[in-house]
């Protein structure tokens, strides 16, 4: 199992199994017999409740691919192409077990205790079948093993999945299937090294030395191997591939947003193309929905700043500005002193679950130097002791805001409608 996910029933339920099989080399009683067999159906429960969960998870992936398919549908795929083997496993895994209590009994009870056995707890012997495999219904195929009489049996393992004598094993092929499936894994949890640790300790599939002597894992593992042993082994397999798929797939899940950057509010943006626009000209602005994280404010610089390829950026020199932040909104103001066009720009540094992102940002603004526009509206002079129309305007002002003072000589102004003296 992965360690770091065990739940301390699945802890315990590894330990008993360790301790069970060390004494299936004795000559153990009846009732070590049947306490393996009680693991066997709580590793069975267990894998019932992964799978029941990887459900869960294979439906987010669904609801995350058809709301953002660019975004979510490559994390889908692998996702299900790790279900299309797990599932593959665990129905090869499955057939094993019920071929294994086939050969060991005669025949299988298949569904809970509730269903195969009488108020005396003995089994119904008409709940039993002995059809082969191939034979059996596809809701059949999903039943858990119910009951196993020959718990005690070492032939029906060997005779079914290894004998060194035979070229062809079953075993040697659940091994080469195992370990592709574990390959797939580490394959998509590529750069998680604890993950691939924990991949590695559960899928161990390596060949055993027993005293100073090479035992293939094939032979370890189902070679003179009591039934029961060999079943629980089987449910285990089953776990373990559960337990890994689980793994993955929720790996996978973190890994759609885990460069997203996180908010905690949004409100409503428009970005005019120019805050002054000419009588008869056309407002342009761009209008979104810009989100910010109140709770984490980001770090932002303006300056001069390079491109270091792959997404990376830095400053450059020592004259850049730090922008004070407030609410998630960097406050930047600096004093227009040269006119023209300015350009400007910077860095964005904001904290994600696969580190810190860094956003570069470029603008620009025109700078104009204040000039006030007076026409004479009757003639191109004016005349002492009379009135003198005037129309007086400052560009980037309305006429609403504009006043009109002379300070020199004796003169009054005397406003008679907007922009007109």
């Amino acid at each position: 199992m992965a360690g770091g996910n065990l739940s301390p029933r699945q802890k315990m339920i590894n330990m008993m199994y360790l301790v069970l099989t060390a004494l299936l080399a004795l000559n153990v009683s009846k009732e070590v017999l049947n306490s393996f067999f009680e693991v066997n159906n709580g590793i069975t429960r267990t894998t019932t409740n992964f799978n029941a969960k990887n459900g869960d998870t294979y439906a987010a992936f669904d609801a995350a691919a058809e709301v953002n398919p660019v975004k979510a549908g490559p994390y889908r795929e692998q996702a299900y192409k790790i279900k299309q083997e797990a599932d593959k496993l665990v129905a090869s895994l499955q057939e094993m077990k019920y071929n294994l209590v086939l050969k060991a009994d005669k025949k299988v009870y298949l569904g809970s205790e509730s269903e195969i056995k009488d108020e005396e707890g003995d089994l119904i012997d008409g709940k039993s079948i002995v059809l082969t495999w191939d034979l059996l219904s596809d809701q059949q195929k999903l039943m858990n093993i119910g009951a196993l009489t020959n718990k005690d049996d070492r032939h029906a393992s060997g005779d079914l999945f290894y004998n060194s004598k035979r070229k062809n094993n079953i075993a040697t092929d659940l091994k080469i299937d195992l370990s592709s499936y574990k390959n797939s894994l580490i394959s998509i949890a590529d750069g998680n090294e604890s993950l691939i640790a924990s991949i590695n300790e559960t899928c161990n599939y390596e060949d055993k030395k027993i005293k100073g002597k090479k035992q293939l894992w094939e032979e370890y593992n189902f070679y003179d191997m009591p039934s029961v042993g060999a079943l629980t082994l089987l449910s285990k397999m089953q776990s373990d591939v559960r337990n890994t798929e689980a793994d993955i797939i929720n790996m996978l899940r973190e890994n759609i947003d885990a460069g997203s950057l996180k908010f905690t509010s949004a409100e409503g943006i428009q970005i005019p193309n120019s805050n002054f626009v000419l009588k008869g000209d056309s407002f342009r602005a761009q209008i979104f929905i810009a989100a910010k994280d109140t709770t984490q404010a980001p770090i932002i610089y303006v300056g001069e700043f390079d491109s270091l390829g792959g997404g990376k950026y830095e400053m450059v020199g020592d004259d850049y500005e730090t922008v004070k932040v407030v609410n998630g909104k960097g406050i930047f103001a600096k004093r227009a002193l040269s006119e023209g066009v300015q350009k400007w720009g910077g860095l964005i540094a904001m904290k994600t679950d696969n580190g810190t992102k860094i956003y570069p940002f470029r603008g620009e603004y025109l700078v104009a130097a204040k000039t006030a526009v007076v026409s004479p509206t009757n003639m191109n002079i004016l005349y002492l002791e009379v009135d003198n129309p005037l129309k007086i305007s400052v560009p980037g002002y309305t006429a609403g805001v504009i006043s009109a003072v002379i300070n020199n000589g004796k003169v009054s102004v005397v406003k008679k409608s907007l922009g007109e003296y």
